[in-house]
């Protein structure tokens, strides 16, 4: 998963782009494309910053950024993902 996630890192890193965009640099299915923007998305890593119906268009956040360079250094990425609590 992490060299798929490396893949479409690099392929927004070089502008703003939309998923189909994505398809076509990475050969990757689109559906996988699709859902791993949701995941980069709420991780912080991409952004959204064109939105029109479904057309959306994204690029790297400074966090996507620096993932990135990592990433490209052979560094291994460890994600931890947990629950918000809400203290009402």
């Amino acid at each position: 998963m992490m060299y798929e996630i490396k893949l479409i890192l690099e392929a927004i890193k070089e502008g703003h782009v939309n998923p189909g965009e994505v398809v076509i640099y990475t050969g990757l299915p689109r559906y996988e494309v699709l859902a791993l923007f949701h995941v980069l998305e709420d991780l912080g890593l991409i952004e959204t910053i064109y939105s029109k119906g479904s057309h959306k268009v994204y690029r790297l956040t400074p966090k996507g950024e620096e993932i990135l360079e990592a990433l490209e250094k052979g560094m291994q990425i460890e994600l931890n993902v947990k629950k918000e609590t809400s203290l009402t």
